[in-house]
């Protein structure tokens, strides 16, 4: 299986895509510190509070790393190369699960590094801030990282599906954010509670002590599509 990750950050790494997104995100986060630094709000304390309600946007971008995995096999139909030489299916599952969770936590890396220093350097520290704003950030990065992994558990599986990342961001990206409207479309409003949209909400806004259920709901919904991810693969003709 390292192998198998190995081979993939590989190509990856000597490709633009990944080091593009990143910079392309990296730099909207200094320009966002940079508005702030215009108007009242221009400390510390406020780029904190920020960034925690930008949490849910990362989810956006998740299919697009997904995509980077999965695009160039798909296209070249080399899927069946690697199985072709013995390779367990749940093993190169899971190997291209894992590495595009690595990703994920390479690029959330390199951007907090860019946020919070350009507002180290950049912004003031006001006598509102205390540290204790930093580490209730990263309390619901943490949480929020659940939600995450679940969100690249359901785009792993949708590319799967579909073996055609285009179609498979769009589907993506309908269920995130409109199954709510087809559960009151529905009368199925108690559903909601279980989506992963109302989940990285609620890791956004609520109390600390609130942040368990989100996280539950969120590790139950990752082991669903990513089970069911498995049993689709292992039934795949990739012929």
């Amino acid at each position: 299986m390292l192998k198998l990750i190995h081979a993939d950050l590989y190509k990856t790494f000597h490709r633009a895509y990944f080091f593009l997104l990143t910079a392309v995100v990296s730099a909207l986060c200094v320009v966002m510190v940079f508005a702030l630094r215009g108007g009242e709000a221009g400390n510390w304390s406020a780029a904190v509070s920020l960034g925690a309600m930008l949490l849910s946007y990362p989810v956006f971008l998740l299919p697009m790393l997904t995509q980077i995995i999965y695009a160039e096999e798909f296209r070249d139909h080399t899927l069946k190369n690697t199985m072709s030489y013995g390779t367990d299916r749940t093993v190169l599952y899971i190997s291209k699960w894992l590495t595009v969770i690595i990703l994920g936590v390479v690029m959330t890396a390199v951007v907090l590094a860019f946020y919070f220093g350009s507002t180290a350097l950049v912004l003031t520290r006001d006598s509102a801030f205390r540290w204790e704003l930093v580490r209730e950030f990263f309390v619901r990065l943490s949480a929020a990282c659940a939600v995450y992994v679940a969100a690249i558990s359901m785009s792993v599986f949708f590319i799967q599906l579909l073996n055609k990342s285009t179609l498979a961001i769009f589907l993506y990206y309908g269920c995130f954010y409109l199954s709510d409207l087809i559960l009151k479309l529905l009368h199925l409003d108690k559903g909601i509670d279980y989506l992963l949209k109302t989940q990285i909400s609620a890791v956004a806004g609520n109390p600390l002590a609130n942040l368990q259920t989100p996280v539950v709901i969120s590790l139950v919904t990752m082991a669903v599509f990513f089970l069911a991810g498995i049993v689709f693969f292992r039934k795949e003709d990739f012929s």
